[in-house]
């Protein structure tokens, strides 16, 4: 049994590498030791795509500003975290594989999640619910494993910014607020499923995305552990999405990239980036559940 009495939770995440939103697991572990907790790492590459081939698909539909920016960020994190990455330190710097060792997650690292090697191994840890953060679209093999269902973690407010870079969107569209979503996947549609928790912060002047994306990642690893318990349990309602809701955003283009400029938020700040790093906002961004 949990601390909470409970039964524990048999829970698969599906997570893409990236240092800003690893936390994610090491804080439901933190929370929910009991639960038996599995990890597939998912490179961040199109399906059964090497790097250079998915490079050579996805960057001409990308804004020549976003990929500077974000060549920019890649280097400033690999110059800036690459010594507490060797030694695992920090709330930021922790890999997958070795938060996976570190916690004794069984740990399988696949180019596409929808491989016959690892359906087999999700099949193999029988789980309540799968949790996803990731660029693969999943199909109706994976989601029908999980008893529960299969919970995706969008970095975004649903219905208002589905789609690619939600966290991007919400700045450059002038939002008032920004958060994170947890909804079911129940088809092979994209950010279309019931919604199970949302939870959002207003933003602030001077934002950059790379904060915005961090305090996201934040605020769902708040409020995951209690509804996937509130799910398994029953006690939750998923609430179907109005179609007509909202918008779905693609990736950004010029015009995106200058609002954010003209609204004073930029790509990356050396100064939040070293904030994020020193732990200066590892607490609760100011907002609530909805």
């Amino acid at each position: 049994m949990s601390r909470d009495g409970h039964p524990p939770l048999r829970v698969v995440f599906v997570f893409a590498e990236y240092s800003l939103h690893n936390h994610i697991i090491r804080d439901y572990v933190r929370a929910r030791p009991a639960d038996h907790v599995a990890l597939v790492k998912v490179p961040l590459v199109l399906k059964g795509r090497g790097r250079r081939d998915t490079a050579t698909r996805i960057l001409p539909r990308l804004a020549r500003r976003f990929v500077v920016a974000k060549v920019l960020e890649f280097l400033v994190l690999l110059a800036l975290t690459v010594v507490p990455k060797i030694l695992s330190r920090g709330a930021i710097f922790q890999r997958l594989r070795i938060l996976a060792l570190r916690h004794h997650l069984p740990f399988l690292k696949t180019d596409d999640v929808m491989s016959e090697r690892a359906l087999e191994f999700v099949r193999a840890q029988r789980p309540d619910v799968v949790v996803t953060l990731f660029h693969q679209i999943i199909k109706r093999p994976l989601i029908d494993i999980p008893r529960d269902g299969i919970v995706n973690i969008h970095p975004g407010l649903i219905p208002e910014f589905r789609g690619i870079q939600p966290y991007l969107w919400e700045l450059s569209e002038g939002a008032d607020r920004a958060g994170a979503t947890l909804h079911l996947i129940e088809d092979e549609g994209i950010d279309t499923g019931r919604v199970l928790a949302r939870t959002s912060y207003p933003i602030r002047s001077g934002m950059s995305v790379q904060l915005n994306y961090f305090l996201t990642c934040q605020a769902a690893s708040r409020i995951l552990p209690e509804t996937l318990r509130a799910l398994h349990d029953g006690r939750l309602t998923p609430t179907s999405q109005d179609p007509a809701a909202g918008a779905y955003f693609r990736w950004p283009d010029d015009a995106a990239i200058e609002r954010l400029r003209e609204r004073g938020h930029p790509m990356i700040s050396a100064r939040q980036l070293l904030g994020i790093l020193s732990g200066r906002f590892d607490g609760p961004p100011e907002g609530s559940a909805e």
